[in-house]
């Protein structure tokens, strides 16, 4: 289902990605920024302003956090397509009479795990995304502190400005993107659960706590 987006959204996350007639570069698995403020420009700034400023870099730990849940999360699915396939492998030795219903239901699980793993390289580039945006503010709101200490740099805040906008502009429309498929994850997955349902109705233990299972 999401082949042809996976193709789309691999191939920017491979390469450099422009942004606004070069505004913005992601290089790599990198992000860089056009416009940045030099650290030794912020050390001239009067130390108890620049509290105030590094407050900013808060959005960036998370956005980088995100992406490190995103990393852990692809692992537990690929762990969990494992454990799916074991007992399938299971299921067949076994031979229960509810067999068919079975299979069926792993199967869907399977499909569903492996949408759900697609969906996690969708989510890291969105959290790319989000990096290159948090960096972006906070240089944004480096500038500025700087403008108003009147200390020497050769940057104009409408430039940091405008490089947030149109950073801000992509990650909003790529964002879209991101809900889409999510929609169509969740109908996967409504898929999935209407067989395990079945399923576990059928073998008498609906009441067990089937989603669980």
């Amino acid at each position: 289902m999401f082949q042809a987006k996976r193709k789309k959204y691999g191939r920017l996350a491979s390469c450099c990605l422009g942004l606004a007639a070069g505004v913005v570069m992601l290089v790599g698995c990198g992000p860089s920024l056009s416009y940045t403020v030099p650290q030794e420009t912020i050390q001239r700034l009067p130390k108890g302003s620049r509290r105030s400023v590094f407050q900013a870099r808060t959005v960036v730990t998370i956005a980088v956090d995100r992406k490190a849940t995103i990393r852990r999360q692809k692992e537990v699915i690929k762990r969990d397509i494992e454990k799916i396939y074991q007992k399938m492998e299971k299921a067949k030795k076994d031979g229960d009479k509810h067999l068919d219903l079975e299979l069926t239901m792993l199967d869907l699980q399977v499909d569903y795990l492996k949408e759900k793993l697609d969906h996690q390289e969708t989510l890291q580039e969105m959290a790319d995304r989000d990096l290159i945006l948090s960096k972006a503010q906070f240089e944004l709101a480096k500038a500025k502190l700087v403008k108003k200490h009147s200390v020497a740099f050769d940057g104009e805040v409408s430039e940091f400005e405008a490089q947030l906008k149109d950073i801000r502009e992509a990650a909003d429309e790529f964002r879209k993107e991101v809900d889409s498929e999510a929609a169509e994850l969740k109908t996967v997955e409504e898929e999935w659960l209407a067989a395990k349902k079945k399923y576990f109705s059928a073998i008498g233990e609906s009441s067990k706590g089937w989603w669980t299972e």
